[in-house]
C-alpha cells in the first residue's frame, strides 16, 4: 500500500476514508454544515473536509471541551456542527460539555466518536474508548448509533445530519482489513432508530454491534453447519433502542447473546438486558470487554485477550444452547 494511503501506521481505507468522503459530499449539500476539530483531523481523516471548505473547518487546538462549547454556539446560530474526535475525548474529557451544552441544551450537534472500542493498538488504556456507549447513552436525549461497516456508516452519517438534535455516531480506527469490506447486504438501507435482522434464525439470537457483527455472522455460519439456526441482529440503534426488532427476535428464539466492541458494563448489551427484563425476560449472555482497562498490543492479540472474537461468541452461545429455551412471557 502506498504511503499516501497510510496515516499513523493505519489504513485510510474503510471508515476513515468514508468519513472524509461523506463529509465532503454533505458539505456540498448543506451550506451550513461546519466541521469542528481539536487537532485530531489528520488521524481521523476529517481534515479532508478542509481541502474543500476551508472556511467551514474550524480547529480549536488540543481543547476538546472548547470544541464542544464552540459547536454548541454554532448550533445556536443555525449551523450544523459535526465534531469528529476520538471517542475517549468526547465521552470522557469533554463529558461535562457534552452533557450540559449538547444534551441539556438539546443542541443540534453531531458527535462522531472515532477510534472507539478496542481498536487502537499502541495507545492503550488512555485512548481505548470502551465505555463511550455507557456514557453517551446516559445523556438524556442523545441518540447513540453504531454501524456494521463503512457502507452503513456512510448512510448513517447522511441521516444524522438531516435529523434534529444531538447524536453520537460510533466509528473505529480503520485498519481492520476484514472490517473494511461489506457486511450489510446489497440494497440495505440504514434507518434512524431502527436495527436490522441480517440473518433469520429460530434457535438463538446474536445481537451484535459494530465490528462484532461480522463475527456474529461467522458464528451463525458455523452453527448452521451443526444444524443450529441462528438469527443475527445488527444493533445500530443503541439509543433509542429498537425495541420492536429486539422483542420480536427474543420471543422467537428465547435465547440472546449480545456482542459488542466495548465494556459490557452499561453498553449495548446492558441496554438490551434492561429492555428485555421488562418486556420479555430472556436468558442472555454478554460478549465484550469486562470490568477492566485496556492494554497496548497488536489488534489481533487484543481481541483475543479481551474476548472480542467469533470463538467467544460461540462459547457464550453454547452455554445457552445447553439448556432448553424458557417459555415466552407472551405464551
Amino acid at each position: 500500500m502506498s504511503e499516501k494511503l497510510m496515516m499513523y501506521g493505519a489504513s485510510l481505507k474503510g471508515f476513515r476514508a468514508t468519513l472524509s468522503e461523506t463529509l465532503a459530499e454533505l458539505g456540498r449539500e448543506h451550506e451550513n454544515l461546519v466541521v469542528v476539530d481539536a487537532e485530531t483531523g489528520t488521524a481521523t481523516n476529517a481534515i479532508g473536509f478542509k481541502e474543500h471548505f476551508p472556511d467551514r473547518y474550524v480547529t480549536c487546538g488540543i481543547a476538546e471541551q472548547a470544541a464542544i462549547s464552540f459547536a454548541f454556539a454554532l448550533s445556536r446560530c443555525g449551523k450544523i456542527p459535526v465534531v469528529p474526535l476520538f471517542s475517549c475525548f468526547l465521552a470522557r474529557r469533554a463529558c461535562d460539555q457534552v452533557y450540559i451544552q449538547v444534551g441539556y441544551a438539546d443542541a443540534n450537534v453531531k458527535l462522531i466518536g472515532c477510534y472507539s472500542g478496542m481498536t487502537t493498538p499502541n495507545t492503550g488504556a488512555t485512548h481505548q474508548s470502551i465505555n463511550d456507549v455507557a456514557i453517551m447513552r446516559s445523556v438524556p436525549g442523545m441518540r447513540v448509533i453504531e454501524t456494521a461497516d463503512p457502507y452503513e456508516f456512510r448512510q448513517a452519517l447522511r441521516e444524522i445530519v438531516k435529523c434534529r438534535g444531538p447524536v453520537f455516531l460510533r466509528s473505529v480506527r480503520g485498519d481492520l482489513p476484514e472490517y473494511d469490506g461489506r457486511v450489510v447486504p446489497e440494497g440495505h438501507r440504514f434507518q434512524l432508530d431502527k436495527s436490522s435482522v441480517l440473518r433469520e434464525g429460530k434457535d438463538l439470537s446474536l445481537m451484535a454491534s459494530g465490528i462484532m457483527v461480522p463475527r456474529a455472522l461467522e458464528a451463525a455460519r458455523e452453527f448452521e453447519a451443526r444444524g443450529v439456526s441462528v438469527e443475527v441482529v445488527n444493533v445500530t440503534a443503541i439509543k433509542p433502542l429498537d425495541g420492536d426488532t429486539i422483542l420480536k427476535s427474543a420471543r422467537k428464539t428465547r435465547r440472546v447473546v449480545c456482542a459488542e466492541n466495548g465494556s459490557v458494563v452499561g453498553g449495548m448489551g446492558s441496554a438490551i438486558a434492561e429492555f428485555l427484563s421488562q418486556h420479555e425476560p430472556t436468558p442472555i449472555r454478554f460478549v465484550g470487554v469486562r470490568d477492566c482497562y485496556g492494554w497496548s498490543g497488536a489488534l489481533k492479540d487484543l481481541f483475543e485477550m479481551y474476548g472480542l472474537t467469533t470463538r467467544e461468541i460461540i462459547r457464550a452461545s453454547e452455554s445457552l444452547l445447553e439448556s432448553p429455551p424458557r417459555p415466552s412471557a407472551g405464551e
